[in-house]
């Protein structure tokens, strides 16, 4: 009688666990995770969505948004001094990518202006909403620890992709459903294929990868600068 028990209870905890892969996936990770302190710098919400499944707070101000991925590149290539840049706005209609923001129906949301790099406040209502939050997040960036990461998508081409993987910095990746991989920092996502990119890399989420991989590298100091259109390591 006592082993029939034992078995019932096994089976209903193995149910159990089957039932609960999300959670089960995401507390290892925060288990093993001992990187805690890092500034995800994202091309879209994926940083924020990653705070989120790791129960940590924001220190990054790339959350809720999205940048054409042009823009993306130009900013990570010289983030301090784009970070530095007093955050202004444009109407829709004055953004060089109208056109696509006119078919993706979101030329009511706020768009950010820092210097000639956009951003798309996908999430927010309003531009006081944005420069709160983004002041506020832009002040946690911890320098000291840097995670780039970008994703194939919002117009990333071959020559984006070749940008980004030239970047002189070790802790980034690439986020791309192309195989086989062609970069040294690109990181496969599956999904099926679509010449345009991928189509969301925030659900399911993590997906296919391994956050304690990703994240979980030697802490590296952002020290890239643009001289001259060229991107160096500088010491600073």
């Amino acid at each position: 009688m006592k082993g029939v028990y034992l078995k019932r209870k096994l089976n209903n905890f193995c149910r159990w666990l089957k039932d609960r892969p999300y959670e089960i996936r995401r507390f290892f990770t925060k288990l093993f995770l001992k990187n805690r302190k890092f500034t995800i710098i994202s091309n879209n919400c994926w940083a924020g969505r990653t705070y989120q499944y790791l129960d940590m707070p924001y220190l990054s101000p790339t959350v809720g948004l999205y940048f054409f991925a042009p823009d993306y590149i130009k900013f990570v290539s010289d983030l301090r001094r784009y970070l530095e840049m007093p955050l202004e706005f444009i109407e829709a209609s004055e953004s060089k990518y109208y056109e696509v923001l006119k078919e993706r129906n979101q030329t009511d949301k706020p768009i950010g202006l820092l210097g000639d790099v956009e951003i798309v406040f996908l999430h927010y209502k309003s531009q006081a909403e944005v420069k709160e939050k983004w002041e506020r997040r832009k002040a946690r960036v911890n320098f000291n620890n840097i995670i780039i990461k970008m994703s194939r998508m919002d117009l990333c081409t071959e020559k984006e992709i070749q940008g980004f993987d030239s970047l002189p910095f070790k802790n980034k990746f690439f986020l791309n459903n192309r195989l086989p991989l062609k970069y040294k920092s690109e990181v496969y996502w599956k999904e099926d294929w679509r010449e345009e990119g991928i189509y969301r890399d925030t659900e399911p989420f993590p997906g296919n990868i391994s956050l304690v991989k990703l994240l979980g590298k030697q802490p590296e100091r952002y020290n890239i600068i643009k001289t001259n259109g060229d991107m160096n390591n500088a010491v600073d």
